[in-house]
């Protein structure tokens, strides 16, 4: 089952999601939220797996709340879903940390879609923006091959998210991975890392492998260090990737 959170400032937008979204026998709506406190709130109570994140909301931006319900939420990932059209938009949203960005005149065959591709862990853009974000990709890692399915409105694939950044002016930018190359893990930092994906907490970590979990933490956060990761979505993320 995905859970999804929906985070949107209009109840009439949120109700219309819900209802495409409950229709899916393998999707449940967890929570909704109207602005980025609430967000934050429901995502550290109900750890959904997919959160429909708004752009334009009154405390603040889609961005910021997606970095706050990613620091209280890591396993979750989060899906930007905004009416405006804009490249530098979708390149901010990935450099924050989502796995997707949809807009709101999309299908909604293709909005769950999207929902299924931040679910496994696939990066899902309008397929409008796929030619430029691919040129981009392939000029930096000359990335060989794309994952996913290819629809009428989305593209999805992966690719690792930490040298993307976006410039002063507005134009998006990818730097040289071999500056910002990562390193090996130990046998334990692999160890808990697959325990990561198993979506096992530090206190479960910790039992399982009979260590204190002040050990586990620290092995966390070397293990952020070394992927040059922010959370451990990212960490699982990057490794997924490059693996």
């Amino acid at each position: 089952m995905v859970r999804v959170l929906i985070v949107d400032d209009h109840s009439l937008m949120r109700r219309a999601v819900r209802e495409v979204i409950e229709k899916e026998v393998d999707m449940q709506v967890v929570a909704e939220a109207c602005n980025g406190q609430e967000a934050e709130l429901q995502a550290m109570e109900t750890q959904p797996d997919v959160v429909l994140m708004d752009v334009d909301m009154p405390d603040c931006t889609g961005f910021e709340a997606t970095e706050r319900v990613l620091a209280c939420s890591p396993n979750s990932r989060v899906v930007i879903f905004t009416s405006a059209h804009q490249e530098q938009l979708l390149f901010q949203a990935i450099q924050k940390g989502a796995m997707g960005y949809i807009t709101k005149d999309i299908e909604p065959d293709a909005l769950i879609h999207a929902i299924r591709c931040a679910a496994r862990n696939d990066l899902c853009i309008p397929g409008a923006f796929a030619t430029q974000v691919l040129a981009y990709l392939r000029s930096s890692w000359k990335v060989n091959s794309v994952y996913g399915g290819l629809m009428s409105s989305a593209v999805s694939y992966r690719t690792p998210r930490r040298t993307i950044h976006m410039s002063v002016g507005g134009e998006t930018t990818l730097t040289d991975a071999s500056s910002n190359l990562p390193r090996p893990l130990t046998d334990r930092e692999k160890q808990i890392l697959d325990l990561m994906r198993k979506g096992r907490k530090n206190r479960e970590i910790a039992l399982e492998l009979a260590i204190a979990e002040s050990t586990v933490h620290k092995h966390v956060q070397n293990i952020f260090e070394k992927l040059h990761a922010r959370n451990r979505t990212e960490a699982i993320y990057l490794t997924t990737a490059e693996g």
